[in-house]
């Protein structure tokens, strides 16, 4: 038709045409918005908007709340540290010479004292076998001088003489000893022996390693924090750590010493903390997170969901009692530290009240509620720790 139009009088007929219909359409928008204006108006003031609620019992719109309840919070303090055993060594012979024999395999459980590698000492066998006869002589000869000196038919310089003898050939056994000693390796605590890295007939010296041997019953944990923070590390202070290794597992321990000096060039202090480790999960080297819990402290908590950031400060939507049923109202809260979906409050709720959680965008303030069957027991509040 409007090419029609447009082929008979041209472009100012179409331009025409096409006014008219907007304005029709314009027209006809108008007055189907005061028809529904009307409708909505006779139905009520709750109908029509967000969070009107249907018709019926309450009239409110359905929302879940739960008690402001005491919560446990801490200062925390976050750090990653380094695991290490309680006590680890590097098993490596004292004297070069060859391995005569292991008596451990990897990952044995060794107790304090047990052998664990022997090496050649077949020289020093002989060595000592040699002096210790020598020094039973020397003894015998210090014996039989000191019975002739009390019968009175030796001199006190004889005396002397033999009795620097005999010390000096205890000396040269208890040296000879010591060699043998030495060419045994022994385990000087308990604990969990590492890879073995030699083997029997191989020649080692001092400083090569033979295999680990760690204590891994406790974790020494050391973490570094900034100077700044040193006032919340002390001895005893309880911290939690964890590990990519275990993600859904916690591990708690206490501190159990703060270094006595700052780092001038990370102005950081180390401080060193004891996990219990029964189970040997831990290992040592291993990465982890963790958690100073200093200045532990019980205080007022709901969940931070419930909490609308507002630019001049934090709201919440409290459900009060009405005739006829629940409504909410806008509180303005004080709040403090949050942590772990939680946040302190510091004033504007008491204990007992009761917060929207679900449901914040929906309602407005004194608009009735229906508040569901898991308000409260819905969302336990579960202290830390």
């Amino acid at each position: 038709m409007l090419v029609g139009l447009f082929k008979r009088y041209g472009f100012a007929a179409v331009v025409v045409v096409g006014l008219g219909l907007m304005t029709f359409v314009v027209l006809g928008k108008t007055v189907w918005d005061g028809v529904a204006g009307g409708a909505a108006t006779a139905a009520g003031p709750g109908a029509g908007r967000p969070g009107g609620g249907p018709p019926g019992a309450g009239g409110g719109s359905p929302v879940v709340a739960t008690n402001v309840a005491l919560h446990t919070f801490n200062d925390g303090l976050r750090a990653i540290g380094t695991a290490q055993a309680r006590e680890s060594i590097l098993l490596t012979p004292k004297a070069a010479d060859t391995i005569r024999l292991i008596r451990f395999d990897s990952g044995d459980r060794v107790r304090r004292g047990q052998v664990l590698v022997e090496m050649s000492s077949v020289e020093q066998a002989a060595d000592f076998a040699e002096v210790r006869a020598a020094n039973d002589a020397a003894q015998e000869e210090l014996r039989r001088t000191q019975e002739l000196f009390d019968r009175g038919f030796a001199s006190q310089a004889r005396l002397d003489t033999v009795r620097a003898s005999a010390g000096a050939a205890e000396a040269r056994l208890n040296a000879g000893g010591s060699r043998i000693a030495d060419r045994t390796i022994r385990a000087p605590f308990a604990g969990v022996v590492g890879l073995r890295t030699a083997s029997p007939g191989q020649y080692v010296r001092p400083g090569d390693q033979i295999g680990t041997l760690d204590d891994i019953s406790e974790i020494r944990l050391d973490f570094d924090v900034p100077e700044t923070q040193i006032s919340r590390v002390a001895a005893g202070i309880e911290i939690v750590a964890n590990t990519a290794a275990y993600p859904d597992r916690t591990f708690t321990g206490v501190i159990a010493d703060v270094d006595s000096r700052v780092d001038p060039a990370t102005r950081t202090v180390r401080v060193r903390a004891i996990l219990p480790n029964t189970d040997e999960v831990l290992r040592p080297g291993m990465l982890l997170t963790v958690e100073v819990r200093s200045n532990p402290r019980e205080a007022l908590a709901i969940p931070e969901m419930a909490i609308l950031d507002q630019a001049d400060g934090a709201y919440v939507y409290r459900v009060v009692a009405r005739e006829g049923g629940e409504a909410v109202e806008l509180v303005r809260v004080g709040t403090g530290q949050r942590s772990d979906g939680m946040a302190e409050v510091l004033d504007g709720l008491a204990a007992g009240d009761r917060v929207i959680t679900e449901g914040v965008q929906s309602v407005r303030p004194g608009q009735p509620v229906q508040v569901g069957t898991g308000s409260a027991e819905a969302i336990p509040l579960r202290p830390r720790g």
